[in-house]
């Protein structure tokens, strides 16, 4: 039983790296049948794993059709974005009052490791990352669940759309905006860290949702437009 359990994590753990590289795309039906032997492993732990992202939101469940990957709506993107903001500002101020130096040090290592990771174009590397930097912020009171209920907030956001689309201008103010929130964390200042992070989070999602969000938005503006008007 033991090692069903494992080999059910190994496999959950597969598909969902398979849809943070986009080797799986929204909307996509999953066979289990041709995952089991992509992955090679019976369909048992497939369809447990399967059935456990459903449950999370990362998949749907259609009766008598199967499993496909969710497709996030903007107002869920929206929801999702919410609970960030709610988890960052609320905790900044327990994390800066347990701030350690050695917490302090590994959230600047986690600030370099995305400079370091930026080249000519944009990859989702840098997403992961990103939230690094801001799950050691959260690290710093101490609450592993909290840490990964924000860590899973993000990847829902992020990981089933292509992002690579962002502007690497938006990826080198990024860097800025992640200086000024350590900054403020070094020098414990509660009130301008919530400010920093208030526009992070808003910055992050205007530049993300003209991405992910295009062809939604260009529909809606669409149907809005009377039929008479409309080019056909």
């Amino acid at each position: 039983m033991k090692t069903q359990k494992n080999l059910t994590l190994i496999v959950y753990n597969q598909i969902k790296e398979m849809m943070l590289n986009y080797d799986i795309i929204p909307g996509q039906r999953l066979i289990f049948v041709d995952l089991a032997k992509q992955i090679g492993v019976s369909r048992t732990p497939v369809n447990n794993a399967l059935s456990i992202l459903a449950n999370e939101g990362y998949l749907d469940f259609i009766p008598n059709q199967g499993y496909s990957v969710h497709i996030l709506t903007e107002e869920e993107a929206n929801y999702l974005f919410e609970i960030r903001e709610m988890i960052e500002i609320g905790i900044i101020g327990q994390a800066i009052r347990k701030m350690t130096d050695e917490k302090l040090e590994k959230m600047e290592q986690c600030k370099i490791n995305y400079e370091n990771a930026i080249s000519d174009r944009v990859h989702r590397k840098l997403f992961i990352l990103d939230t690094e930097f801001h799950a050691s912020a959260i690290e710093m009171i101490g609450n592993p669940i909290l840490v990964d209920r924000y860590r899973e907030v993000c990847q829902k956001i992020f990981l089933r759309f292509r992002v690579e689309d962002l502007l690497i201008a938006r990826i080198r103010e990024i860097v800025r905006e992640h200086d000024e929130i350590f900054h403020s964390l070094r020098t414990k200042d509660v009130e301008y860290a919530k400010e920093l992070l208030n526009a992070h989070n808003s910055n992050a999602k205007k530049n993300l949702f003209a991405i992910i969000f295009h062809n939604e938005r260009t529909k809606a503006k669409i149907k809005a437009v009377p039929p008479h008007l409309q080019i056909a």
